[in-house]
């Protein structure tokens, strides 16, 4: 497989190019010709993705290179993938972890989640489904185990040249703010004083208590943040945190969104990139006009996660 190191912005994921494959993958994957509801147990997922290796053997290095890129970048990008086929998205991904449909939508939980504007929808709605612009996050941050991997493959780019792709990594911002003021902004991050709210579908829930920040013990930043979701916990709930903490998080969301410190790219029809949900977070620019950009979204587990 080609890898294209990333050429601007320390986030920017790694590319592996599919092209080559992606016909063997897309035939194999009719082959077996499961539905998406099918493909929920982790049994038949690991089932789908030895018989896509069987028939792809370039596969099993495909997912070789892109577990090296993500334990390095925390993201890797593909592109030239079929991803009209959800048996060949889910069995790829099987390799990576445990693809759920657990938390993937709101109010229906879908294995493959359609990320793409609803122009039509009135009252409350999910983000994704919004053409606003999104400050980088982490998906599933309202929930007691968030998600570690996340998937977005592109089926329909904007062609206006809008939507585009926006990742920064934990490390980065971190190392910025310890460099601002020494470790006092991450080290009131790291206190379980921050209530995350979901909105605005779950206002009325109970706010899940966490921290931002956490280190481990090899010295790696992993983070839980999405910047909305913490502003409605404090409106809620205003005497979980301090005005410190308060500040904190306006502090790391002015640094998460420093463009030196951001990568920006556009995802093309048969592109897909897989983010460790832990260490980076994503977001994007605004969706133009009308244009219907569309992406399914994954999320997996860490279980099962191929070395």
């Amino acid at each position: 497989m080609k890898t294209t190191r990333p050429t601007a912005g320390r986030s920017a994921p790694p590319t592996l190019d599919t092209h080559a494959i992606h016909d063997g993958l897309r035939e194999a994957a009719e082959r077996i010709g499961l539905t998406a509801a099918e493909l929920e147990a982790p049994t038949v997922q690991q089932t789908v993705l030895e018989e896509l290796t069987q028939a792809v053997p370039a596969l099993a290095d495909l997912t070789r290179q892109a577990g090296q890129q993500l334990d390095v970048h925390g993201a890797v990008r593909f592109t030239g993938l079929p991803v009209a086929s959800d048996v060949a998205l889910i069995g790829l991904l099987a390799a990576f972890g445990q693809p759920t449909s657990r938390g993937n939508g709101a109010p229906a939980e879908r294995l493959v989640y359609e990320v793409a504007p609803d122009d039509v929808a009135t009252g409350p709605t999910n983000l994704s489904k919004g053409r606003a612009a999104q400050k980088p996050h982490t998906d599933s941050p309202v929930q007691h185990r968030p998600h570690e991997f996340l998937a977005l493959a592109c089926v329909t780019g904007d062609p206006t040249g809008g939507g585009l792709s926006t990742v920064a990594r934990a490390d980065d911002v971190a190392a910025a703010l310890d460099a601002r003021d020494g470790g006092a902004t991450t080290a009131l991050l790291r206190e379980e004083k921050f209530p995350f709210l979901d909105t605005p579908l779950g206002l009325n829930k109970p706010p899940v208590i966490a921290p931002v920040l956490r280190r481990t013990s090899e010295g790696q930043w992993r983070v839980r943040f999405r910047h909305d979701a913490l502003v409605a916990g404090f409106q809620r709930h205003p005497d979980v945190a301090g005005a410190a903490h308060r500040e904190a998080v306006d502090a790391f969301t002015t640094m998460a969104t420093d463009p030196a410190l951001t990568a920006t790219f556009q995802l093309a029809p048969g592109d897909m990139v897989l983010l460790d949900n832990t260490r980076v977070m994503h977001g994007r620019t605004e969706i133009t006009g009308t244009a219907e950009r569309r992406l399914k979204r994954i999320k997996l587990f860490g279980e099962g996660r191929a070395t």
